[in-house]
């Protein structure tokens, strides 16, 4: 378990590569409140995620595509959204594994309390939905 803060660091060096990888045709925004940072979460939980948007948003356009980060708090959750704006989501081509993986993780670190909702978007794009509980 690390400190949220540390786990969106981890993310902004993956990120940083793909940025060098694809140049103008990746955005990267990241919404972390201060009051979030230190939450804890399992190392490397939202790898998964973010390579799901690279993997199928950006490798799979020609169009500049945004990956955003936030967490927020929300009834007694931290609720950590990894989202894209682009056109193909992980049905294209994915097997799910990646999914599969975070939801399991989060079950073994949380039991009930932790979950993992993902789907594509109405206006295009793909948002993948964690929740976890809120410490006090």
């Amino acid at each position: 378990m690390i400190a949220l803060k540390e786990e969106i660091g981890l993310q902004r060096l993956y990120l940083a590569i793909e940025q060098a990888r694809f140049e103008e045709r990746l955005a990267v925004e990241i919404e972390l409140p201060a009051a979030l940072a230190e939450t804890r979460v399992p190392a490397l939980i939202l790898q998964p995620l973010v390579e799901n948007a690279v993997r199928h948003g950006v490798a799979r356009s020609e169009n500049r595509l945004t990956v955003r980060i936030a967490a927020r708090a929300r009834d007694g959750e931290v609720e950590i959204v990894v989202e894209d704006d682009g056109k193909a989501g992980p049905g294209a081509g994915g097997t799910g594994l990646g999914l599969g993986n975070v939801e399991a993780r989060l079950r073994a670190h949380f039991g009930d309390r932790g979950s993992l909702d993902a789907a594509p978007l109405a206006a295009g794009g793909f948002c993948a939905r964690i929740a976890l509980p809120k410490e006090e």
